[in-house]
């Protein structure tokens, strides 16, 4: 068996990039996150990464590893990380949960046709939040009062789900903006997930807010590519995605607890 056929079967078998393999070069990958912090997933605001950078970088990181490629990690506003992954200027991106706008110009992994929660990077749940004194109610299905309003992040997916419920949704740019406004008065409640916004309350403490115990909704959350970076490496990303359900589930209950206590 010769040297390159040796490194073809060996990069099928690892389910690497066999170009990759073949010409000793690691393909370069670039994957964004959001500037926003959304612990224990991503550490820290800004474009820069914590330290210790997070859960799904840490996963991110490892799948790359295991893939043989360059990894570069980019944060990026929200809008902006759409607009990365949709021009394909970024060619993956953090913790996105799938609906079909962005299935336009981002490439989900799919079990007959629907998004496959086995390749996932997590599951979030969004969460409602009032001020302490409010009297509104959820109960899963209908929101007391009905006329409510209801605060959240542009571009955010939950938005979707809040008009489909058919209940009034009011956007701010960001965390900080929507909790003042749900502080002030100006929105009746804020749908957030609830381990962003545990990290966020757990550095401003004088907010006077609760979460209401029944969840709005629970979402996979995944690695999504750029139709051109699947269309050039459809191997490469089937990897990557193959990588994280089989790292997941051992590296979150290896490090789950370090962030939590952070």
């Amino acid at each position: 068996m010769n040297w390159r056929w040796g490194c073809g079967w060996l990069a099928l078998l690892c389910g690497l990039p066999l170009a990759a393999v073949a010409a000793g070069t690691r393909v370069p990958l670039t994957i964004v996150a959001m500037d926003q912090a959304s612990p224990p997933y991503v550490i820290g605001e800004g474009d820069r990464f914590a330290p210790q950078p997070g859960l799904a970088v840490e996963l991110a990181q490892r799948a790359a590893k295991a893939c043989g490629v360059e990894l570069q990690l980019l944060r990026q506003p929200g809008l902006r990380m759409l607009q990365s992954l949709k021009n394909g200027s970024a060619d993956a991106a953090l913790l996105l949960s799938y609906n079909e706008e962005r299935a336009q110009f981002a490439v989900y992994p799919l079990r007959d046709g629907q998004p496959d929660g086995r390749q996932r990077m997590s599951t979030l749940r969004y969460v409602l939040f009032v001020r302490h004194d409010s009297l509104l109610a959820w109960d899963g299905e209908r929101l007391t009062p009905p006329q409510a309003v209801v605060g959240s992040n542009i571009g955010w997916s939950v938005i979707k789900d809040l008009e489909r419920l058919q209940i009034k949704v009011e956007t701010a740019l960001n965390v900080g903006s929507n909790f003042n406004k749900l502080q002030a008065g100006r929105i009746d409640a804020y749908a957030i997930q609830d381990l962003l916004a545990a990290g966020y309350l757990a550095t401003h403490p004088k907010l006077a807010v609760r979460a209401l115990p029944q969840p709005l909704v629970s979402k996979d959350y995944f690695m999504p590519f750029s139709r051109q970076f699947a269309a050039r490496q459809p191997q490469l990303v089937q990897c990557m995605w193959q990588q994280v359900a089989r790292q997941r589930d051992a590296l979150l209950q290896r490090r789950m607890a370090i962030y939590l206590n952070h």
